[in-house]
């Protein structure tokens, strides 16, 4: 008779269909108002949009630039959505979708508007691109803009938010670059690492022996240890490094404890961070 780990609150939040009803609803919604607030040119006056009615009430007339904003709010949730969904279809189809996630799933939608919207500014500001010339006091030439490009800009930006926040970096650290840092007698930045979870939540008997940990302050040069032994760690990013085990890790029933080291004198050792092996 195999053994099986006990589920961990798994069926309490994959059984409640709020779930599901919130991320049909919200995708329905998002879906509508992209369409309804679409900016489309006005027959009678070209120069400007046409007004838009949402949910039959009568047609609202707004600027241009706020029709812009409400484009890239809903494309933004859209690329949002799209992450988010995938991510909850695939936590449901593995049993591996625990309550810890709610937040994340639930948060998504919100930061990936937020990036939707700064990317947006960026754009207009003529930070990436230049910004539309003026054709005179009193001329507004936002219709010029094409609003396709800017909802796929800004439901990419929604999608790939870790892409979008490194490229808004790279773009912060050229605009304001220095030599050499300040130096100062209590920086904020510590270098000890910190794990917080990991990709599967928990592993299989005899399954891929690859781990993706998530955390924060891990250092191109981190190591790994499982169990007090040196595994292979290949580094994404500063909260991302993935894991390469051995087949003696994943031969029975076990938990296995892991270590993230970061070297130099004000590097540090995570805290131990345990991850179960059962039966799939």
């Amino acid at each position: 008779m195999t053994e099986r780990l006990p589920s961990i609150q798994t069926d309490t939040v994959v059984r409640k269909p709020m779930s599901r009803l919130y991320f049909s609803t919200l995708a329905a919604l998002t879906f509508y108002v992209l369409v309804a607030t679409w900016p489309v040119s006005d027959t009678k006056d070209p120069s400007g949009f046409a007004n838009f009615s949402l949910f039959g009430v009568t047609p609202v007339a707004v600027a241009a630039d706020q029709r812009l904003f409400l484009v890239v709010i809903a494309a933004g949730t859209l690329g949002s959505l799209i992450h988010t969904i995938t991510s909850f279809a695939d936590y449901v189809g593995n049993r591996s979708l625990t309550n810890s996630w709610i937040w994340w799933l639930l948060l998504r939608t919100p930061i990936g508007i937020a990036l939707a919207l700064l990317f947006y500014l960026v754009l207009r500001g003529g930070l990436v691109v230049p910004s539309l010339p003026s054709a005179g006091a009193g001329t507004d030439t936002t219709h010029l803009l094409n609003p396709y490009g800017i909802a796929a800009i800004s439901a990419m930006a929604g999608m790939f938010s870790k892409q979008a926040t490194d490229k808004l970096r790279e773009i912060f650290d050229t605009l304001f670059h220095t030599l050499e840092p300040v130096s100062r007698a209590d920086p904020l930045s510590h270098s000890q690492p910190v794990v917080s979870a990991t990709e599967p939540a928990t592993l299989a008997v005899g399954g891929l022996p690859t781990l993706t940990v998530l955390g924060r302050n891990f250092q191109r040069d981190c190591t790994a240890f499982v169990n007090g032994k040196l595994r292979n760690a290949q580094w994404l990013s500063e909260t991302r490094i993935v894991l390469t085990l051995l087949a003696e890790d994943l031969a029975v029933v076990t938990e296995l404890q892991m270590i993230i080291h970061n070297p130099g004198p004000d590097g540090g050792d995570s805290e131990p961070f345990r991850v179960g092996v059962g039966w799939a």
